[in-house]
């Protein structure tokens, strides 16, 4: 089922308009470890969900929950119409994470011209990272890798710090 990306904020933020366009959007998980495995990745508008995860030197306690809880939902409600849906892995045959190596795909109708893209970032213990980048649309589509960054809940330092480099790589096609 296809899910439309309705952007009217960030078209008129951007002053222009937005070719639609549907894509297929296929996550791989590059960390090796099996343990290592991510929730499913969230696409939303960029500019309709700046607000609903960033504040001006920090994150959100909303996206902080997210982020601990590893449940993406609440705060996808509070996006609304920025929020376009996950891509779900199949974990162990059950889902709904993407396991390490395992690529999942999805089919989105987008119609922003910036997309977010974001995932709790592992399962252990004391485990506060996420999995996040950007991607400005462009009709032949293209390839984002994503780092995983460390929110410093657990540590107090509320500030976001890179842990690792090419922890997940997005490719993206037209359909």
């Amino acid at each position: 089922m296809k899910t439309t990306l309705l952007a009217i904020g960030a078209l008129m933020a951007f002053g222009g308009a937005a070719s639609a366009q549907d894509f297929n959007f296929s996550i791989t998980n590059l960390r090796e470890e099996p343990d290592h495995y991510m929730a499913p990745l969230v696409i939303a508008d960029d500019a309709i969900a700046q607000p609903f995860l960033f504040t001006e030197d920090y994150i959100t306690d909303d996206f902080i929950g997210a982020i601990l809880d590893g449940d993406p939902r609440p705060l996808n409600a509070k996006i609304g119409t920025g929020y376009a849906g996950p891509i779900l892995g199949n974990r162990n045959g059950e889902g709904p994470h993407i396991a390490a190596g395992e690529t999942a795909a999805a089919d989105y109708f987008i119609t922003s011209p910036l997309l977010r893209f974001y995932a709790k970032g592992g399962y252990g213990e004391g485990e506060d990272t996420v999995i996040t980048g950007t991607w400005e649309v462009t009709p032949e589509g293209g390839e984002v890798v994503f780092d995983l960054y460390d929110i410093g809940n657990d540590e107090g330092r509320r500030e976001l710090v890179m842990v690792q480099e090419g922890v997940a790589r997005l490719v993206i096609t037209p359909n």
